[in-house]
Order: structure tokens, then sequence, then C-alpha cells
């Protein structure tokens, strides 16, 4: 299944573990992330992009700067927290 599928098909959680995963890649090739970014790799629309960036910050699965930009919630410069690599690592 591919990153685009997961969101119409997936539950909350493989959501969750898509969006992390693109967080992670990120990472990896030092690239910074936001919303927008986060939504073109998956497919996303913009809403549904903020609605998962914003519970994964609620949950402190990722950190972020949060902004005014629209739709929102609107984080910027986002990365993997210790517990969003934790969350990733035990969905392997």
């Amino acid at each position: 299944m591919s990153d685009r599928t997961e969101l119409a098909t997936g539950t909350v959680e493989s959501r969750m573990s898509a969006m992390l995963a693109v967080l992670q890649r990120a990472d990896a090739k030092g690239e910074p992330a936001d919303n927008e970014s986060i939504a073109n790799a998956l497919g996303w629309d913009l809403d549904e992009t903020a609605v998962i960036v914003h519970s994964a910050r609620e949950s402190l699965l990722v950190w972020g700067l949060r902004e005014g930009r629209k739709p929102g919630p609107w984080y910027s410069s986002l990365e993997l927290t210790v517990q969003g690599r934790r969350y990733l690592r035990e969905r392997a």
C-alpha cells in the first residue's frame, strides 16, 4: 500500500505512522518539514494533515513551531521526538 492510499483506507494509527515516517525521512535528509511538506509527500489535503500533525503534537510525538497559516493548526520546523521514534519502532 502506498503512502498516498493510507489516508483513504488506513486507521488513525496508520495515518499517524505514515506522517511520522515522512518526518523521519525528512530528518535523515536534513530537510525542514511542515504541514505542507507532509501533505505533499503523502498526497493528503491540508485540512487532514493539520488534524494529524496537531494530534501528534498533542501526544508529544513531534515537536514544532505553531504558526498562523491556514488551514490550522499549522506547524513548521517539525521534528520527531523520542516518543515519536519509539512509536515508529514499536509499529515497524
